[in-house]
């Protein structure tokens, strides 16, 4: 019989827990196992280590189901109708032989070997059609010797089993022939699986007398097809001595169970649609949580799970139940177990699976069966795919893991577009917020971690500019409301590439003003130049636009020094912006100065360094200053320094002390 290879842990497991056996027990009997082979239990059983009724109940309530013992089996008397249910092959890959059929409420009764194969119940359920599969737990030696005794009628199978339980020390070897084998077959009937279809030996004296006369006297190729059933392959009679068995019959059966294979066939082309439409449905959803609901929606589909969950690395946690009212817990430590795995993992009895023998959450959710796969999409892992069942063992069989990791790198992928979507979702968002008050330039700094914005306010030297439309009033009046949002649109497109060309950043526009800003959110050396070119560049910009036959005018008013810089508002309208006497001033500048003129403050013409032409115009005195200001009105802009110049500087040049507030003297330009 076919054993994992983790059978050994999950027998002693499950008995030292319940404290059954011992460490040294359990050494003396892998000692012994390893000397004669088999299995463990075999072993426990063999040296009277565990009794057989103990061994037996602990594992009866660990599957919470009921056992028979030995001796019990023994006494079974076999059924056609049973025997018919499952071809040897089967029960001998399963470890396990049906015992009762009950046809009228499609349950099979079997009892099966420990530790259970994690095929067992949903081969059945596929192989017999049954709705209910009861299972009956007993020693391996006693389910081995009854497939012997029932299906190769080895009537005295059961006397290699001990009072105990136990069985052969080793399995009984059993000759394998060919069909072209000279010698003839053993005298007993025999029935084995050498392909994928079903071997019938029958003894020829069973067959009618027609067909077993057309036997003895004709050679297979030439037997009347009539005669012999279509499944019926003959073997000839050999020359044997008197005393030896009669000739067999050797039968086929091409296909096992037909309506299995079509069961099967129809389950199968049921998963592959589903698969294939899996893409299609899901990728329908935009938001996450729509979309991991449809992905666990497909998994109930799939698998014959009771719940399903989505764990994200992020944390993030979606669970289904496919009962409504159902709780899904799962447990950390299948989830830690799934994210190392590479193509995820599958028990069948999470109970007695080693992997968990010292998990407390495993024990406390009460999970039976449990297959997990890794969620990984662009060489890093997003998450966990989980389904579970908490009310049977081998829920799962082992061709359900690779569907399920097929579904999860597909789910994968769509999580992980979904991801990337939110992100740019988030950026454009976030972009579209920043463009508001920073330039193109700036919000790309922002975006990439160049450059921090301090939204909660903070003090920054800048130098403001304010340009405002001359004569608006009036064109507005005389034009239609469709005209003026058209020039007003032009002036400000105008206006805004001027500011983003030099390097500002547009704050605000105000009726048909524009206020703009240099050196937030952050600094450079030449803020103050590129400010002033900028003021020629919209005044020469302006000039282009035509206002019922005339160019467009328009003053400017620049200013330099201290503002608090941040995010100014209420709840539902927020600007971030500039403010303080230095906003003012530039403000107030723009009012007075005259069409096409550009009025800059001492400030602003230190800042902005040589190379830059400018008349001083009469003190003016501006409302809310107590003291009058020198205005400047800006000629033209020079080539730019090469380096730039500070205030001490110029006034380490001139023998003096750093001014507080510069004059036009020390600016060298040319005076009114």
């Amino acid at each position: 019989m076919a054993v994992s290879a983790d059978s050994d842990a999950v027998i002693a497991n499950p008995l030292r827990a319940s404290g059954l056996i011992d460490a040294a027990g359990l050494e003396k009997a892998r000692a012994f196992q390893k000397e004669n082979g088999g299995l463990l239990s075999e072993a426990l059983l063999r040296l009277d280590l565990i009794k057989e009724n103990d061994f037996l109940r602990t594992f009866a309530e660990l599957y919470s189901t009921r056992f028979v013992k030995a001796e019990k089996l023994k006494t079974l008397k076999p059924d056609d109708a049973v025997l018919e249910l499952a071809n040897v092959r089967a029960c001998e890959r399963l470890r396990m032989s049906p015992i009762r059929w009950d046809a009228e409420r499609g349950e099979v009764h079997v009892v099966a070997a420990i530790p259970l194969s994690a095929d067992l119940e949903p081969e059945l359920r596929r192989m017999v059609g049954a709705r209910v599969v009861s299972v009956y737990v007993a020693t391996a030696g006693a389910v081995n010797a009854l497939i012997r005794r029932w299906h190769y009628r080895e009537e005295d199978a059961f006397a290699e089993v001990t009072a105990n339980g136990a069985g052969a020390v080793a399995p009984v070897p059993r000759p394998e022939q060919s069909e072209d084998d000279e010698h003839p077959y053993p005298a007993s009937s025999q029935l084995r699986d050498h392909s994928s279809s079903k071997t019938v030996m029958v003894h020829l004296d069973s067959l009618p007398a027609d067909v077993r006369a057309v036997v003895t006297t004709t050679k297979v190729n030439s037997v009347a097809p009539a005669k012999i059933p279509t499944s019926t392959v003959i073997v000839p009679p050999t020359a044997v001595a008197p005393s030896a068995a009669p000739p067999l019959v050797k039968t086929y059966s091409a296909v096992p169970d037909h309506d299995l294979t079509i069961a099967t066939l129809r389950r199968e082309n049921a998963r592959y649609r589903i698969a294939q439409e899996f893409h299609r449905r899901v990728s329908q959803e935009r938001s996450l949580e729509a979309m991991i609901d449809r992905i666990l929606n497909v998994v109930f589909e799939l698998l014959p799970a009771e719940g399903a969950a989505i764990f994200l690395t992020s944390g993030k946690l979606e669970t289904r139940a496919r009962r409504e009212g159902q709780t899904v817990n799962v447990p950390r430590a299948i989830i830690d177990q799934a994210l190392l795995s590479s193509g995820g993992m599958l028990a069948h009895n999470v109970l007695v699976d080693e992997r968990f023998d010292r998990s407390k959450s495993v024990m406390m959710r009460g999970v039976q069966s449990v297959m997990a796969v890794p969620l990984r999409a662009r060489n890093r892992t997003l998450g966990v795919l989980y389904v579970d069942s908490v009310s049977q063992t081998a829920a799962f069989h082992e061709e359900d893991l690779p569907l399920l990791d097929s579904v999860g790198a597909q789910a994968a992928i769509l999580l992980d577009n979904a991801e990337l979507i939110a992100k740019v979702q988030q950026e454009v968002e976030h972009r579209t917020n920043l463009s508001r008050f920073l330039s193109a330039a700036a919000v790309d700094e922002v975006l990439n971690g160049r450059m921090a914005v301090k939204l909660d306010g903070a003090s920054a030297e800048v130098t403001v500019l304010f340009a405002d439309m001359r004569g608006f009033t009036r064109a507005s009046a005389e034009l239609r409301p469709e005209e003026v949002v058209q020039f007003l649109n032009r002036f400000f497109e105008e206006m805004v590439e001027a500011v983003e060309q030099y390097g500002g950043t547009i704050d605000k526009f105000i009726g048909d003003c524009v206020m703009a800003l240099w050196g937030a959110p952050e600094a450079k050396h030449d803020d103050a130049r590129n400010a002033v070119q900028a003021a020629l560049s919209m005044v020469h910009r302006a000039h282009k636009i035509d206002v019922m036959g005339k160019p467009l005018e328009m003053g400017i008013g620049i200013n330099t020094g201290e503002v608090v810089l941040g995010c100014i508002g209420s709840k539902r309208r927020v600007d971030y912006t500039a403010i303080g006497s230095t906003v003012n001033l530039a403000a107030r500048l723009c009012g007075v100065a005259k069409e096409g003129e550009v009025l800059v403050t001492a400030e602003t013409l230190m800042k902005a360094g040589p190379g830059v032409f400018a008349d001083a115009n009469e003190p003016v005195n501006l409302k809310g200053l107590e003291v009058p200001i020198v205005p400047y009105t800006l000629k033209s802009v020079g080539a730019p320094p090469r380096a730039p110049i500070q205030l001490h500087q110029l006034a380490t040049a001139s023998g003096m002390k750093t001014p507080v507030t510069p004059t036009p003297a020390v600016t060298r330009h040319k005076g009114k």
